[in-house]
């Protein structure tokens, strides 16, 4: 029986995170108390010990205080049991019942993977590690862990990478697996060409014999009625036979508009990850790593101007590398500062791109005349709470910042309290002029401070 302290802890702290981290992270614990005082938590694998210690230890000792008389300690450990499959992730159950395989003898295609998108040559750091180890899940168990896979975030950062990088792995230790790769604009395209030709039990073999399916940009799905229920019939046919899915998106799946209700929930039957944008650190490894590939010397100082300058987009950020490299070597110029500034004036963002998340709350805060701290706490009085929404609506569209990032940066806010301010902003831009000054005016704030 589940310990009932635990219980109302896990109530307790499900409401102030994300769907999937919760199922991910907590949904498969336990609370044992081996003496009096002294607690121990149980978790499914240590990737999931490692998460819980860096991320709600804390919260979950101040919890344990209140509820627990005499608490004097808790201690996170492994528990071992012989239904796991994987040593490193925990495996999210979905919905599976016996299929026959469908019958076919076409064969997706399996040429279209760039051999560059590896698992090697995939920079980890905090803004992609979820995704990241999910996808390398997959490939080591396609159909056994993480069906379907989800992973959404912004423009060129990595959503693309990892999908090939999966296509990659199962294709060198598995090379008579059917893989089906398959922008969603290619597969809606694809089933258009089908009913004009008459051809759509063709196009349903095609897809549904694959072992693995690749889609990316589903968001593409939205406003496609008979697109969306051939996808959706698709995906049940290969989902119950156990053959793996893979998706990317742009957003999370109930952001994307007249996506329906049934293939959300089916989405969400397997693990949906997000990447974000990298911080500093993480943009800096990016172009040492880019810099080593391209056999290119190049200064830490260069480095980290390129990383300060071009904040918002991987590829972008290996192109202005790429770009410096070349115009180095054909002017026979030395790379400097000088050098870098000038060949990265067309490649950087307006200003407002490169805005922090501190500069943004401190530019909101002076314009409203409030403190910095209102705007990361929890107050919910007007003038604060209308504040708090312009700067998520700055960061979400000046910054590219996701909800759940967004999320973190103000304080640990969940991340439907991000979309519901966003979305806010935006109705209030369509009749409210009042709004359109607020922004304006913070942005001449940010713009005359930078």
């Amino acid at each position: 029986m589940p310990n009932p302290v635990w219980t109302d802890i896990l109530n307790t702290l499900e409401p102030t995170m994300s769907r999937p981290n919760f199922v991910t992270w907590l949904a498969s614990t336990d609370l044992i108390e081996d003496i009096p005082g002294a607690l121990t938590i149980t978790v499914p694998n240590q990737y999931a010990k490692s998460w819980l210690e860096n991320n709600l230890i804390g919260d979950i000792e101040a919890l344990l205080k209140k509820s627990v008389e005499n608490f004097e300690q808790v201690r996170i450990v492994v528990a071992k049991k012989s239904s796991a499959t994987l040593d490193d992730l925990p495996i999210l159950q979905g919905v599976s019942e016996a299929l026959t395989e469908p019958e076919s003898d076409k064969t997706p295609k399996t040429n279209l993977f760039n051999p560059k998108y590896t698992f090697e040559s995939f920079i980890v750091g905090n803004n992609n590690r979820l995704a990241f180890a999910a996808a390398q899940a997959v490939a080591d168990k396609p159909g056994e862990a993480y069906n379907p896979l989800f992973i959404y975030g912004g423009v060129g950062l990595g959503k693309t990478h990892l999908m090939q990088a999966i296509a990659n792995a199962i294709v060198q230790h598995s090379p008579k697996k059917k893989i089906a790769y398959v922008s969603c604009e290619t597969f809606a395209s694809e089933f258009i060409e089908a009913l004009q030709n008459k051809a759509i039990n063709e196009f349903k073999r095609k897809y549904r014999s694959a072992d693995i399916f690749l889609v990316d940009d589903i968001q593409f799905l939205a406003n496609k009625e008979g697109t969306q229920e051939e996808f959706f019939h698709t995906f049940n046919t290969l989902h119950q036979a156990n053959r793996q899915i893979v998706m990317t998106a742009d957003r999370m799946p109930k952001e994307i508009g007249d996506l329906e209700d049934r293939l959300i929930s089916r989405i969400g039957w397997g693990m949906v990850a997000d990447i974000q944008t990298p911080n500093f650190e993480n943009r800096v490894a990016i172009l040492q790593a880019k810099a080593a590939a391209m056999n290119f010397t190049v200064g830490s100082d260069i480095l980290e101007y390129i990383a300060n300058t071009i904040t918002a987009n991987i590829r972008e950020l290996e192109g202005s590398l790429t770009k410096l490299a070349t115009t180095a070597t054909v002017e026979k110029k030395a790379v400097t500062i000088e050098l870098t500034k000038a060949v990265l004036k067309d490649l950087a963002r307006p200003n407002s791109r490169r805005f922090t998340t501190k500069q943004v709350i401190r530019a909101v805060a002076d314009h409203f005349a409030i403190e910095p701290s209102d705007l990361m706490g929890q107050k919910r009085v007007q003038e604060i709470v209308y504040p708090r929404q312009i700067v998520m609506y700055i960061l979400r569209y000046s910054l590219g910042h996701s909800h759940p990032q967004i999320g973190d940066e103000l304080g640990g806010k969940d991340h439907t309290t991000i979309m519901h301010g966003v979305k806010k902003i935006e109705r209030l831009l369509k009749s409210d002029r009042q709004v359109e000054r607020d922004l304006a005016d913070v942005k001449q704030l940010l713009e005359g401070g930078s």
